[in-house]
């Protein structure tokens, strides 16, 4: 799914909006992901890595709420 359709090759405000949710999404699932390893048990000794990855996902959502908020004005 391309997100530049413009033969200058410049993101329009909707495309931006729209990457930065599709950005969202992908961190939520990561960090479902990473929630699931540590409340399990599987990262076993791992788990700092997992520690690690929830707050990077965490970041990662923050980052895309606000680049969405920003372009969407």
């Amino acid at each position: 799914m391309p997100f530049i359709n413009r033969p200058n090759g410049k993101l329009t405000n909707e495309e931006k909006v729209k990457m930065f949710h599709l950005m969202g999404g992908v961190a939520a699932v990561l960090a479902l992901v990473c929630i699931l390893l540590i409340e399990t048990g599987a990262a076993g000794e791992r788990r700092d890595l997992a520690d690690i990855g929830l707050t990077a996902m965490i970041v990662m959502l923050a980052v895309s709420l606000i680049g969405a908020m920003y372009f969407k004005r």
